[in-house]
Protein backbone atom coordinates (compact mmCIF):
# COMPACT_ATOMS: atom_id res chain seq x y z
CA UNK A 1 0.00 0.00 0.00
CA UNK A 2 1.39 3.50 -0.84
CA UNK A 3 2.45 5.76 2.01
CA UNK A 4 0.28 8.61 3.29
CA UNK A 5 2.71 11.09 1.75
CA UNK A 6 2.38 9.45 -1.68
CA UNK A 7 -1.43 9.37 -1.41
CA UNK A 8 -1.52 13.02 -0.40
CA UNK A 9 0.75 13.98 -3.29
CA UNK A 10 -1.34 12.07 -5.81
CA UNK A 11 -4.57 13.57 -4.46
CA UNK A 12 -3.14 17.06 -4.87
CA UNK A 13 -2.08 16.25 -8.45
CA UNK A 14 -5.52 14.94 -9.39
CA UNK A 15 -7.13 18.01 -7.79
CA UNK A 16 -4.95 20.32 -9.88
CA UNK A 17 -5.83 18.38 -13.04
CA UNK A 18 -9.54 18.59 -12.21
CA UNK A 19 -9.24 22.37 -11.94
CA UNK A 20 -7.68 22.48 -15.41
CA UNK A 21 -10.34 20.23 -16.95
CA UNK A 22 -13.09 22.27 -15.31
CA UNK A 23 -11.64 25.46 -16.77
CA UNK A 24 -11.36 23.83 -20.20
CA UNK A 25 -14.98 22.71 -19.93
CA UNK A 26 -16.09 26.29 -19.23
CA UNK A 27 -14.01 27.64 -22.12
CA UNK A 28 -15.41 25.00 -24.50
CA UNK A 29 -18.96 25.83 -23.35
CA UNK A 30 -18.39 29.49 -24.18
CA UNK A 31 -16.86 28.67 -27.57
CA UNK A 32 -19.72 26.27 -28.28
CA UNK A 33 -22.22 29.11 -28.20
CA UNK A 34 -20.16 31.17 -30.66
CA UNK A 35 -19.72 28.13 -32.92
CA UNK A 36 -23.50 27.59 -32.92
CA UNK A 37 -24.09 31.19 -33.94
CA UNK A 38 -21.48 30.89 -36.69
CA UNK A 39 -23.07 27.73 -38.06
CA UNK A 40 -26.52 29.32 -38.09
CA UNK A 41 -25.16 32.38 -39.90
CA UNK A 42 -23.68 30.16 -42.62
CA UNK A 43 -26.94 28.28 -43.26
CA UNK A 44 -28.87 30.68 -45.50
CA UNK A 45 -25.97 31.67 -47.80
CA UNK A 46 -25.05 27.99 -48.27
CA UNK A 47 -28.67 27.06 -48.97
CA UNK A 48 -28.92 29.83 -51.60
CA UNK A 49 -25.65 28.67 -53.19
CA UNK A 50 -26.86 25.09 -53.49
CA UNK A 51 -30.10 26.29 -55.01
CA UNK A 52 -28.30 28.37 -57.65
CA UNK A 53 -25.90 25.58 -58.55
CA UNK A 54 -28.71 23.03 -58.80
CA UNK A 55 -30.78 25.21 -61.10
CA UNK A 56 -27.72 25.66 -63.30
CA UNK A 57 -26.34 22.12 -63.31
CA UNK A 58 -29.70 20.45 -64.01
CA UNK A 59 -29.78 22.04 -67.46
CA UNK A 60 -29.19 19.37 -70.12
CA UNK A 61 -26.41 21.42 -71.65
CA UNK A 62 -24.50 21.27 -68.36
CA UNK A 63 -24.28 17.47 -68.32
CA UNK A 64 -21.37 17.49 -70.78
CA UNK A 65 -19.36 20.17 -68.97
CA UNK A 66 -16.06 19.22 -67.22
CA UNK A 67 -17.30 19.77 -63.65
CA UNK A 68 -20.52 17.81 -64.20
CA UNK A 69 -19.60 15.03 -66.63
CA UNK A 70 -18.55 11.85 -64.71
CA UNK A 71 -15.04 10.50 -65.17
CA UNK A 72 -13.39 7.14 -64.78
CA UNK A 73 -12.34 7.39 -61.15
CA UNK A 74 -8.76 6.31 -60.46
CA UNK A 75 -7.72 8.89 -57.86
CA UNK A 76 -10.14 10.16 -55.23
CA UNK A 77 -9.43 13.26 -53.16
CA UNK A 78 -10.62 13.39 -49.55
CA UNK A 79 -10.84 16.73 -47.77
CA UNK A 80 -10.57 15.64 -44.12
CA UNK A 81 -11.68 18.19 -41.53
CA UNK A 82 -10.30 17.57 -38.03
CA UNK A 83 -9.00 19.72 -35.19
CA UNK A 84 -5.50 21.04 -34.60
CA UNK A 85 -5.51 19.95 -30.96
CA UNK A 86 -6.62 16.93 -28.98
CA UNK A 87 -8.49 16.59 -25.67
CA UNK A 88 -11.83 16.37 -27.45
CA UNK A 89 -12.78 12.74 -26.90
CA UNK A 90 -13.32 10.62 -29.99
CA UNK A 91 -14.00 13.56 -32.32
CA UNK A 92 -10.81 13.18 -34.41
CA UNK A 93 -10.48 9.41 -34.19
CA UNK A 94 -14.08 8.84 -35.31
CA UNK A 95 -13.54 10.85 -38.49
CA UNK A 96 -10.19 9.23 -39.29
CA UNK A 97 -11.32 5.67 -38.59
CA UNK A 98 -14.49 6.05 -40.66
CA UNK A 99 -12.48 7.38 -43.61
CA UNK A 100 -9.84 4.65 -43.22
CA UNK A 101 -12.60 2.03 -43.40
CA UNK A 102 -14.13 3.72 -46.45
CA UNK A 103 -10.76 3.80 -48.24
CA UNK A 104 -10.15 0.13 -47.44
CA UNK A 105 -13.38 -0.76 -49.23
CA UNK A 106 -12.60 1.53 -52.18
CA UNK A 107 -10.51 0.53 -55.20
CA UNK A 108 -9.22 4.01 -56.04
CA UNK A 109 -5.98 5.70 -54.98
CA UNK A 110 -6.70 8.15 -52.11
CA UNK A 111 -5.31 11.69 -52.16
CA UNK A 112 -5.68 13.52 -48.84
CA UNK A 113 -6.26 17.23 -48.35
CA UNK A 114 -6.32 17.53 -44.54
CA UNK A 115 -7.82 20.57 -42.86
CA UNK A 116 -6.46 20.07 -39.35
CA UNK A 117 -3.24 18.72 -37.85
CA UNK A 118 -4.78 15.59 -36.34
CA UNK A 119 -6.11 14.29 -39.65
CA UNK A 120 -2.87 15.16 -41.45
CA UNK A 121 -0.70 13.32 -38.92
CA UNK A 122 -2.99 10.27 -38.87
CA UNK A 123 -3.00 9.69 -42.61
CA UNK A 124 0.65 10.68 -43.05
CA UNK A 125 1.57 7.87 -40.66
CA UNK A 126 -0.64 5.49 -42.65
CA UNK A 127 1.05 6.40 -45.95
CA UNK A 128 4.54 6.00 -44.50
CA UNK A 129 3.54 2.69 -42.89
CA UNK A 130 2.02 1.50 -46.18
CA UNK A 131 5.02 2.39 -48.37
CA UNK A 132 7.68 1.63 -45.73
CA UNK A 133 9.94 4.08 -47.50
CA UNK A 134 10.59 7.78 -47.09
CA UNK A 135 8.38 10.07 -49.17
CA UNK A 136 8.90 13.68 -50.20
CA UNK A 137 7.14 17.04 -50.13
CA UNK A 138 7.63 19.36 -53.09
CA UNK A 139 7.81 23.15 -52.97
CA UNK A 140 4.06 23.48 -53.50
CA UNK A 141 3.25 21.40 -50.41
CA UNK A 142 2.42 18.16 -52.25
CA UNK A 143 3.41 14.82 -50.80
CA UNK A 144 4.37 11.97 -53.15
CA UNK A 145 4.96 8.32 -52.32
CA UNK A 146 8.13 6.56 -53.62
CA UNK A 147 6.31 5.49 -56.80
CA UNK A 148 5.67 9.15 -57.65
CA UNK A 149 1.93 9.15 -56.95
CA UNK A 150 0.38 12.21 -55.33
CA UNK A 151 -0.88 11.18 -51.89
CA UNK A 152 -1.37 14.37 -49.87
CA UNK A 153 -1.69 18.11 -50.43
CA UNK A 154 -0.90 20.49 -47.58
CA UNK A 155 -3.77 22.93 -47.07
CA UNK A 156 -2.36 24.46 -43.89
CA UNK A 157 -3.74 24.41 -40.37
CA UNK A 158 -7.13 26.17 -40.23
CA UNK A 159 -7.91 28.54 -37.40
CA UNK A 160 -10.19 27.52 -34.55
CA UNK A 161 -12.86 29.87 -35.92
CA UNK A 162 -13.50 28.95 -39.58
CA UNK A 163 -13.53 31.72 -42.16
CA UNK A 164 -14.37 31.91 -45.85
CA UNK A 165 -10.79 32.79 -46.85
CA UNK A 166 -9.45 29.43 -45.65
CA UNK A 167 -12.29 27.58 -47.35
CA UNK A 168 -11.68 29.39 -50.63
CA UNK A 169 -7.96 28.61 -50.51
CA UNK A 170 -8.69 24.89 -50.15
CA UNK A 171 -11.38 25.06 -52.87
CA UNK A 172 -8.95 26.70 -55.29
CA UNK A 173 -6.49 23.84 -54.77
CA UNK A 174 -9.24 21.31 -55.42
CA UNK A 175 -10.25 23.05 -58.65
CA UNK A 176 -6.64 23.15 -59.82
CA UNK A 177 -6.07 19.45 -59.07
CA UNK A 178 -9.36 18.44 -60.70
CA UNK A 179 -8.74 20.43 -63.86
CA UNK A 180 -5.18 19.11 -64.21
CA UNK A 181 -6.42 15.51 -63.93
CA UNK A 182 -4.46 14.74 -60.76
CA UNK A 183 -7.72 13.77 -59.08
CA UNK A 184 -10.92 12.38 -60.61
CA UNK A 185 -13.34 12.78 -57.72
CA UNK A 186 -13.61 14.91 -54.58
CA UNK A 187 -15.17 13.81 -51.28
CA UNK A 188 -15.65 15.98 -48.23
CA UNK A 189 -15.23 14.32 -44.82
CA UNK A 190 -16.52 16.23 -41.81
CA UNK A 191 -18.65 15.83 -38.67
CA UNK A 192 -22.35 16.61 -38.58
CA UNK A 193 -23.87 18.12 -35.44
CA UNK A 194 -27.17 16.79 -34.15
CA UNK A 195 -26.85 17.66 -30.47
CA UNK A 196 -24.07 17.91 -27.88
CA UNK A 197 -24.03 14.13 -27.43
CA UNK A 198 -24.69 12.99 -31.01
CA UNK A 199 -21.91 13.87 -33.47
CA UNK A 200 -21.78 11.87 -36.69
CA UNK A 201 -18.84 11.81 -39.15
CA UNK A 202 -20.01 11.67 -42.77
CA UNK A 203 -18.57 11.57 -46.30
CA UNK A 204 -20.17 13.55 -49.13
CA UNK A 205 -19.13 13.79 -52.79
CA UNK A 206 -18.69 17.34 -54.08
CA UNK A 207 -17.10 16.80 -57.53
CA UNK A 208 -18.16 16.00 -60.15
CA UNK A 209 -21.54 17.60 -59.62
CA UNK A 210 -24.51 15.26 -59.56
CA UNK A 211 -27.78 17.09 -60.34
CA UNK A 212 -29.85 14.28 -58.76
CA UNK A 213 -27.85 14.56 -55.54
CA UNK A 214 -28.19 18.35 -55.50
CA UNK A 215 -31.94 17.98 -56.01
CA UNK A 216 -32.16 15.97 -52.80
CA UNK A 217 -30.06 18.56 -50.98
CA UNK A 218 -32.19 21.55 -51.98
CA UNK A 219 -35.36 19.53 -51.33
CA UNK A 220 -36.84 20.22 -54.76
CA UNK A 221 -39.01 17.72 -56.66
CA UNK A 222 -38.28 14.73 -54.41
CA UNK A 223 -39.47 11.52 -55.99
CA UNK A 224 -41.44 8.80 -54.21
CA UNK A 225 -39.17 6.96 -51.79
CA UNK A 226 -36.44 9.61 -51.89
CA UNK A 227 -35.23 11.25 -48.70
CA UNK A 228 -33.94 14.75 -48.21
CA UNK A 229 -30.14 14.80 -48.01
CA UNK A 230 -29.38 16.39 -44.63
CA UNK A 231 -25.94 17.98 -44.72
CA UNK A 232 -26.39 19.55 -41.29
CA UNK A 233 -26.05 23.14 -42.56
CA UNK A 234 -29.68 24.22 -42.83
CA UNK A 235 -33.21 22.87 -42.16
CA UNK A 236 -35.12 21.02 -44.83
CA UNK A 237 -36.35 23.44 -47.52
CA UNK A 238 -39.92 23.47 -48.70
CA UNK A 239 -40.62 21.40 -51.81
CA UNK A 240 -40.81 23.46 -54.96
CA UNK A 241 -43.72 23.22 -57.32
CA UNK A 242 -42.06 25.04 -60.20
CA UNK A 243 -38.64 24.93 -61.75
CA UNK A 244 -36.42 27.95 -62.23
CA UNK A 245 -35.09 26.46 -65.48
CA UNK A 246 -38.14 24.64 -66.77
CA UNK A 247 -37.92 26.72 -69.92
CA UNK A 248 -34.97 27.35 -72.17
CA UNK A 249 -32.47 29.69 -70.52
CA UNK A 250 -29.79 31.62 -72.32
CA UNK A 251 -26.56 31.79 -70.33
CA UNK A 252 -24.56 34.93 -70.99
CA UNK A 253 -21.11 33.93 -72.35
CA UNK A 254 -22.19 30.28 -72.36
CA UNK A 255 -23.06 27.71 -69.72
CA UNK A 256 -19.46 26.48 -69.51
CA UNK A 257 -18.26 29.92 -68.39
CA UNK A 258 -21.16 30.22 -65.97
CA UNK A 259 -20.31 26.87 -64.37
CA UNK A 260 -16.65 27.84 -64.31
CA UNK A 261 -17.61 30.81 -62.14
CA UNK A 262 -20.27 29.09 -60.03
CA UNK A 263 -18.46 25.85 -59.13
CA UNK A 264 -15.53 27.43 -57.20
CA UNK A 265 -18.05 29.45 -55.19
CA UNK A 266 -20.09 26.31 -54.55
CA UNK A 267 -17.01 24.41 -53.34
CA UNK A 268 -15.92 27.29 -51.13
CA UNK A 269 -19.33 27.58 -49.49
CA UNK A 270 -19.60 23.80 -49.05
CA UNK A 271 -16.19 23.72 -47.37
CA UNK A 272 -16.98 26.75 -45.24
CA UNK A 273 -20.20 25.20 -43.97
CA UNK A 274 -18.48 21.86 -43.29
CA UNK A 275 -15.72 23.64 -41.37
CA UNK A 276 -18.34 25.53 -39.31
CA UNK A 277 -20.15 22.27 -38.55
CA UNK A 278 -16.90 20.52 -37.58
CA UNK A 279 -15.81 23.44 -35.37
CA UNK A 280 -19.11 23.20 -33.51
CA UNK A 281 -18.68 19.44 -33.10
CA UNK A 282 -15.12 19.91 -31.83
CA UNK A 283 -16.23 22.26 -29.05
CA UNK A 284 -19.16 19.99 -28.16
CA UNK A 285 -16.85 16.97 -27.96
CA UNK A 286 -14.29 18.89 -25.90
CA UNK A 287 -16.95 20.17 -23.52
CA UNK A 288 -18.32 16.65 -23.00
CA UNK A 289 -14.91 15.02 -22.57
CA UNK A 290 -13.69 17.69 -20.13
CA UNK A 291 -16.89 17.37 -18.11
CA UNK A 292 -16.36 13.59 -17.91
CA UNK A 293 -12.72 14.11 -16.97
CA UNK A 294 -13.69 16.48 -14.16
CA UNK A 295 -16.23 13.99 -12.81
CA UNK A 296 -13.70 11.15 -13.00
CA UNK A 297 -11.15 13.28 -11.18
CA UNK A 298 -13.69 13.89 -8.43
CA UNK A 299 -14.27 10.13 -8.08
CA UNK A 300 -10.52 9.50 -7.87
CA UNK A 301 -10.14 12.21 -5.21
CA UNK A 302 -12.91 10.59 -3.14
CA UNK A 303 -11.21 7.17 -3.35
CA UNK A 304 -7.82 8.63 -2.46
CA UNK A 305 -9.33 10.56 0.46
CA UNK A 306 -10.96 7.36 1.75
CA UNK A 307 -7.68 5.48 1.34
CA UNK A 308 -5.80 8.28 3.13
CA UNK A 309 -8.27 8.34 6.06
CA UNK A 310 -8.20 4.56 6.44
CA UNK A 311 -4.43 4.49 6.53
CA UNK A 312 -4.31 7.37 9.02
CA UNK A 313 -6.89 5.64 11.20
CA UNK A 314 -4.86 2.44 11.02
CA UNK A 315 -1.73 4.28 12.15
CA UNK A 316 -3.60 6.00 15.02
CA UNK A 317 -5.10 2.69 16.12
CA UNK A 318 -1.69 1.03 16.02
CA UNK A 319 -0.14 3.83 18.13
CA UNK A 320 -2.93 3.64 20.71
CA UNK A 321 -2.49 -0.13 20.90
CA UNK A 322 1.25 0.25 21.48
CA UNK A 323 0.69 2.85 24.22
CA UNK A 324 -1.87 0.65 25.98
CA UNK A 325 0.37 -2.40 25.66
CA UNK A 326 3.31 -0.45 27.09
CA UNK A 327 1.22 0.82 30.01
CA UNK A 328 0.01 -2.68 30.80
CA UNK A 329 3.58 -3.99 30.73
CA UNK A 330 4.68 -1.43 33.34
CA UNK A 331 2.02 -2.52 35.80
Amino acid sequence: MPSMKAIKRRRLTVKNISQITKAMNLVATSKLQRAKANKLAVGKPVQATFDIVYNTARDERALEQPFVKPREVKKTAYVVITSNRGLCGGYNSNVCKMLAKHIKESETVPVFLPLGNKGRDYFLRRIVSETRQPATWDEEGRYYDPSGRLRMVDTGSPSETPNFTEAKRAADKLISLYESGEIDEVNLVYTQFFNVITLEPIIRKVLPLDPDYLRRVVGADLKDGEKWEDLGFFPQPEAKTGSAVAQEVEFDSGIENVLRSVIPWYLSMFLYAAMASSALCEQAARMTSMDSATKNAGDIIEKLTLMFNRQRQSIITQEITEIVSGANALQ
